[in-house]
């Protein structure tokens, strides 16, 4: 494609050559990463990390070269910064800011990728932005988002599953998300939530309707359609492994098969999902040169000095926005705490340590990255057994409160209820946890923040998030506490483990704040 220049008199927005627009959008893309690059590099650690995030490192490619797509009609609108569109980016990079004070990971990838968008805004403009709408807004998949709702989708596949088995007039006892026909037992674990269907339909089924599709309404059914159909594919999927499994009399569909089965299955979801694609979206008509003429729009003249003006204001106000964000930056991270000089020890020591690496406890706690941290085994009274996990986490060297930080392996234990407690001078939670086996314990837990105790995750980090803005170091740690129980004994077994809680809480609380 030949370059395009324009001169002419008047100071109006301007287009701008090919390679002018593309060095400018590569400007702002180094400089986003420059300034971002903490969160960046935790994102991509994500992407790479994580099956689920896996497609959300094609997601910057693909949105230039959806870009590149759009290069005439791009060429062919006026530049002009949109400097109104501060508004947005103001409250995106102090959300980025409360994220590195707090290492939040989602408020800055959040931000960050929010913001990308909005900067091109800016310097393009309105018009032009307008012009590449659709690949600035498909920036947003890169944020790693969505394993939140795995509980919610773990729960839509085990119960529409079992409605399912029983109109198949198989017999079936749900406890949880754990499924009991009368030849086997099954759990709907995080990998059976479809969260990776889920999320792979949703950007596929986007990018199929803004290629293929006209009309709003087909592009937003069509999108629709995206998010339903992996839900009810999956459910047909949990639906059939139990079946395969019933009739095979456990021969098939358990164990790692039934994996396999499943990304098969997800191929077919696809295929069949661009299928109703092609059933929905409108046939192209035949294009004549009238249609041509009309849609190649006319390129007015503009001055040479306009350019030098508009692209000033820009550039000077861009450069602003990227000056002030890494001074701020950099003043948070001076305001953090220094790495501990010296090796963290608990507050207390005790006989009752157990060495989990040689002996295999039936609970563990999934926190990655603390500082410190240690299994305790002790005696309720003669008949109870209390398996106690304590992490110290050191402030800026590990993220205390995490989506990735779990208080059981997921693949073995899933929550059966939660237990209320009334404790307001000593908070913790209290919930059900069963095993594929039957098994069951019950797991109590808090958090300690300085000085302060939580019984959530939620207002641990809005209060660590506070300390680190008002310059105080936010030191934090977790305790944990399970014990077996049998459903019979319930009652009695809660309240004894309250006990416990009620005359340790201090002493273990003590044990993870930092006074060594």
């Amino acid at each position: 494609m030949q370059e395009q220049s324009v001169t002419g008199s008047g100071a109006y927005p301007v287009r701008l050559t090919f390679s002018a627009v593309t060095v400018l959008m590569l400007v702002v893309l180094a400089a986003w990463a420059l300034v971002f690059h903490k969160g960046l590099v935790s994102a991509v650690a994500i992407w790479y990390g994580s099956d689920i995030f896996n497609h959300c490192m094609f997601v910057l490619p693909g949105a230039f070269y959806l870009i590149y797509l759009k290069r005439d009609a791009l060429l062919n609108t006026p530049i002009k910064p949109s400097m109104w569109t501060l508004i947005f980016v103001a409250p995106l990079v102090a959300l980025y800011a409360v994220g590195l004070a707090g290492d939040v990971q989602i408020f800055m990838h959040a931000a960050m990728f929010t913001l990308l968008p909005v900067l091109y805004w800016f310097v393009l403009g309105t018009k032009a932005a307008r012009t590449i709408l659709f690949p600035l807004v498909f920036i947003l998949f890169c944020i790693p988002i969505g394993e939140e709702l795995v509980p919610l989708l773990q729960q839509i596949a085990a119960t529409f599953s079992v409605q399912l088995l029983e109109l198949s007039g198989v017999p079936v006892f749900r406890s949880g998300l754990y499924i009991e026909i009368p030849k086997g037992r099954f759990l709907v674990a995080e990998a059976c939530s479809g969260i990776s269907f889920f999320i792979a339909s949703l950007v596929i089924g986007s990018l199929y309707a803004y290629l293929n599709m006209q009309a709003p309404w087909r592009r937003a059914s069509f999108v629709l359609l995206s998010i339903v159909f992996p839900v009810a594919a999956n459910i047909v999927r949990v639906y059939g492994i139990i079946m395969i499994a019933h009739m095979s009399d456990m021969k098939y569909a358990v164990g790692a098969d039934h994996l396999i089965y499943g990304w098969f299955f997800f191929a077919f979801v696809i295929i069949c999902l661009l299928a109703l694609g092609e059933f929905i979206r409108e046939r192209a008509p035949k294009s004549t040169a009238d249609d041509i003429a009309d849609s190649n729009e006319r390129v007015e003249q503009h001055s040479g000095q306009a350019i030098s003006a508009y692209g000033k204001a820009g550039l000077a106000g861009f450069s602003a926005v990227m000056v002030l964000s890494t001074v701020w930056f950099q003043f948070i991270q001076s305001a953090l705490p220094e790495v501990l000089n010296k090796a963290y020890t608990f507050n207390r020591a005790t006989e009752d340590v157990v060495d989990d690496a040689s002996m295999r406890l039936p609970w563990q706690v999934k926190y990655r990255r603390a500082t410190a941290e240690r299994y305790l085994l002790m005696d309720a009274d003669a008949t109870a057994e209390i398996t106690i996990y304590q992490a110290f986490y050191a402030a800026g060297q590990g993220e205390l409160i995490s989506s990735i930080n779990r208080f059981y392996d997921q693949d073995n234990w899933t929550k059966v209820e939660d237990i209320k407690i009334d404790a307001l001078d000593k908070p913790y939670s209290m919930e059900l946890i069963s095993s594929p086996s039957g098994q069951l314990r019950l797991m109590a837990y808090w958090f300690v923040l300085n000085q302060s105790v939580y019984a959530n995750q939620r207002e641990t980090k809005i209060a660590q998030i506070a300390k680190t803005l008002s310059g105080e170091p936010a030191h934090g740690g977790v305790v944990a506490l399970s014990m077996e129980v049998e459903r019979r004994e319930l009652a009695r077994q809660q309240a004894q483990l309250s006990a416990f809680i009620e005359k340790q809480y201090a002493s273990l609380s003590d044990d993870v704040r930092l006074g060594q």
